[in-house]
This record gives structure tokens, sequence and C-alpha cells, in this order.
């Protein structure tokens, strides 16, 4: 596993020492970086939607595991959003995106590769799951930040700005395809696979862009927070909660991978969208993809006693 872990980690540090060194020589700067985030924001979630939750294999979906899992997230969520908030003094918009980051993980280009090689399809679809219902969680998340920005609360405006919601799009999408099994031109399905397979090199490219700019301690600590919490504690309480039910670790290991995986990019991308400090998330992104080299083999081979 960590062999193959590894040279699949190698392109995703290569696009961020891409985005780095462009940053860097002043080839593309901050506002560039914006631009790749928000074409993954408001187009290839939408069309992730389209693919991940129209082909959903429902039929072995495993509802218990995938609680626990909800459990454990929302936990972390609600522990980086009061660090942030109550610790750091930082503003209710940067403290969803704190939230955001220390909770959802890297699974589509991450975990699932890897899992493909070496984990049967049934052990595939807890990681299909969480994906599909992560939309869920990412269009509550961007609710709350449009929320955070309206100076009056206006309940009509709120929701109709909801229909612009990307998470909520790409959700609703999916829903319509997989419902009414719609089958999708060859020509539809390729345009959706081109617009999807562009969302890793254009988040990892502008994460690089961010990275080459220097920040101040309070970005790091937070980062080293993130960090702390996604790599270490998330995947431990959920350990400790499948350790106390007795749950099967042979059925829960790809799950246990997920929690262990590095940060995903969706912090990243709405932060960039709101006009949300963005130093936080980048600095632990990098820290994460690092420490998950180590974290998802402990995770995805430990047995308990």
């Amino acid at each position: 596993m960590l062999y193959n872990l590894f040279f699949s980690t190698l392109p995703l540090f290569g696009l961020v020492l891409i985005g780095f060194t462009s940053g860097k020589f002043n080839l593309l700067n901050k506002s560039d970086s914006k631009v790749f985030l928000k074409l993954v924001g408001l187009v290839i979630v939408p069309a992730l939607g389209i693919k991940i939750i129209g082909n959903f294999r429902y039929e072995f979906v495993n509802w218990y595991l995938y609680f626990y899992y909800l459990l454990t997230q929302s936990i972390i969520y609600f522990l980086g959003f009061s660090i942030a908030k109550l610790v750091f003094q930082r503003h209710f918009s940067e403290a969803i995106i704190i939230g955001m980051t220390s909770s959802f993980s890297n699974h589509l280009f991450f975990v699932y590769p890897i899992a493909l090689f070496d984990f049967g399809p049934k052990d595939i679809v807890p990681i299909e799951t969480i994906i599909s219902v992560d939309f869920i969680t990412v269009g509550l998340s961007i609710c709350a930040l449009e929320l955070a920005n309206h100076k009056k609360f206006n309940l009509g405006k709120i929701l109709i700005s909801q229909l612009k919601n990307p998470a909520l799009i790409g959700l609703f999408l999916g829903l319509v395809i997989f419902y009414f099994q719609i089958k999708i031109h060859i020509s539809i399905e390729r345009l959706v696979n081109f617009v999807c397979d562009a969302g890793t090199p254009c988040a990892l490219i502008a994460m690089g862009i961010l990275l080459s700019y220097r920040t101040d301690k309070t970005q790091i600590r937070l980062s080293l927070v993130i960090t702390l919490l996604k790599i270490i504690i998330f995947p431990s309480i959920l350990f400790v909660i499948l350790y106390s039910t007795n749950y099967d670790f042979n059925i829960s290991r790809t799950t246990l991978m997920v929690a262990a995986a590095p940060i995903g990019a969706m912090g990243l991308v709405f932060a960039s969208i709101y006009n949300v400090t963005t130093d936080a998330v980048v600095r632990s992104g990098v820290i994460s993809y690092i420490l998950a080299l180590l974290s998802i083999p402990f995770f995805g081979t430990i047995t308990p006693l």
C-alpha cells in the first residue's frame, strides 16, 4: 500500500510545485489562483455530482458505517470551527472554512484510486458513499458561508442564492440521473469526464501559487491545528467508535483510510470564492499530504488486539 500511495502522490506534489514555482517567478499570481479555484467550485463540482451520484451503487451501502463516519466528521467540524472562533478569534466565515478543511478528506483523488488496486468492489462502496453524501455537507457549509456574508438576515435572498450553490446543483443533477436511470450520451459523458479530470490540476496548482506567498504566525498555527485534527484526531476518534461498538475492521478499513487522508480541496475552493483567508488551508494541505503517507497505511492496516 505504501508503495502505491507514494507513487500516486508524486504527481500531486508535482502540481503543487508547478504552482509554487509559477508564483515565485511571477508567472502566475493570487488573481490567477482565484480563477482556477472558481473554476473548480462553480463548474467542476456540479460535474462531479453528475459523475459520482449518477452512478452510485446504493445496493452495497453500509449506513451504520457511514453514520459512524458522519458522527466523527461532525465532531471534527465542530472542533475546528470552535478552535478557530473561540481560541484564535477568527471571523465566522473563516471559522467555517477551518471546520470544513479539518473534516473533509481528499477521498476522490487520493484514497479512492489506491483502494481500487488494493480492495474489492464492496470495500470501495464506503468511499463512494462518503464522496456522494459529502455533496450535502459541502452544500450546507456553502449555505452557512452565504449566511455569514449577508449583513442583514433575509431568508428569501439566502434561499434564492442557493439556486447557484454548486454542491446542491451537483447533488440535484446526480440524483435526477440516478433516480430516473437516465442514459447519458457518450459525448456528454466524455465532456463530464474531461471537466472532472481538470479538478485536481486546477486545485493543486492554485494551492502552489498561494503557497509561494508569505503568511503570518497565526495562519501557520491554524494550519497545524487543521493538520492535527485531520490526520490524527479524526481517524483516532473513528477508530475508538468502531472499536467500542465491536465493528468489523475488515469492513471498515477503507473508511478509516478516508478518515486518515489529507485535507480535501473544498475548503480552499470556497475560501477563495467567498474571499476568506486561505493561508492556513494551503499550508495544512501540504503538511497533511506528507503525513498522510504514514497515516493512511497505518489506519488502513491497523488491527485491534
